[in-house]
Formats: structure tokens, C-alpha cells, sequence
């Protein structure tokens, strides 16, 4: 009897750890927005969980974000970036378009899906150009070293797309 209990509350701790761990990574890892990720990323032809992982490294997921660069919203478009999608897509560019949730997904995997086409489907070039810009993306290619703020940013895109992997 006394084996069975401990082995009963040795089960439930391990059952509160799980839990515990599970809620951390939803914590750290947010799902917010997941139909409207879901329908962009099938739009334009992309995994969603690369397209959680980007959002989550570009803005951990508030749409209101603005980088010291002036790149905005979840999927952090420069305001020029976002104005050549925007038309592209026919979405209005009014006061808080870049940061409505909607249109940044939209315009953000519409650019991610341009990326990936122009690097000949090699998605890690695609994110060195989201990150850096093409043009810089391609003398990486060419075996110039890669910003460190790049390197940090393909490392969190990877780790994220793990953990989202899990979601989709």
C-alpha cells in the first residue's frame, strides 16, 4: 500500500511539472492571432509555424510593435516594405493599417513568400533578406559574415519554428 502511494505522488508531481513547463512555453511562446496567421500563411504557400516563428522573433506577437528602425506591427515591415505589399494586396493604408493584425500577417507573408521565391525556395536566405535586406542577404550568400543581429535572429527563428511546430 504505502509503494502504491508513493508511486501515486510521484506520478502527480510529475503530471504538475508537465503542466508547469506547458504553461511556460505558452507564456513564452504565445499563439495569439492563430486563425488569422493560419489564413495568411495558407494564402501565400508558407508553414505556419515559420510564420509563428517570425512573428514571434520580429514582435513577440504585439501588433503594435515598432522597432528603433521604424519597422511596425507583428511582422515588423518597414513602413515602404509594407506601402509596395499594401498595393499589391489592395489593402487601404489608413492611420493604424500597418499595425491591424490582419494586414500586417497579409502583407508580411506576401513579402516572406516574394523572399522565399526569389532564393530559389531556400527558406534561411529568405529570413537573412526579411532581417537584413536583400541586398545584404545576398553578399552573406556570397561569404561576406552575417550581421550578429541576423545570426541571433535565424537562431530564434529556428528555436520558435520547434516549438510551433507542436501548434500547427
Amino acid at each position: 500500500m504505502r509503494k502504491s502511494r508513493i508511486l501515486t505522488g510521484l506520478a502527480a508531481g510529475i503530471a504538475c511539472v508537465a503542466v508547469a513547463a506547458a504553461v511556460a512555453v505558452c507564456i513564452v511562446f504565445p499563439n495569439k492571432y492563430a486563425d488569422k496567421i493560419d489564413a495568411a500563411a495558407d494564402e501565400f504557400g508558407l508553414d505556419r509555424a515559420l510564420v509563428r516563428s517570425v512573428v514571434w522573433a520580429e514582435s513577440k506577437f504585439k501588433s503594435d510593435a515598432v522597432s528603433d528602425k521604424g519597422a511596425t506591427g507583428l511582422m515588423q515591415l518597414m513602413p515602404e516594405t509594407f506601402d509596395e505589399c499594401a498595393t499589391a494586396l489592395y489593402i487601404p493604408r489608413g492611420e493604424n493599417a500597418m499595425t491591424d493584425p490582419e494586414h500586417s500577417l497579409r502583407c508580411g507573408c506576401y513579402y516572406l513568400s516574394l523572399l522565399i521565391d526569389k532564393f530559389d525556395g531556400d527558406t534561411s536566405a529568405a529570413l537573412m533578406a526579411y532581417n537584413a535586406g536583400e541586398a545584404n542577404a545576398r553578399k552573406f550568400l556570397d561569404g561576406e559574415p552575417v550581421f550578429q543581429e541576423t545570426r541571433k535572429y535565424l537562431k530564434d527563428v529556428a528555436l520558435a519554428r520547434k516549438v510551433y511546430g507542436f501548434f500547427t
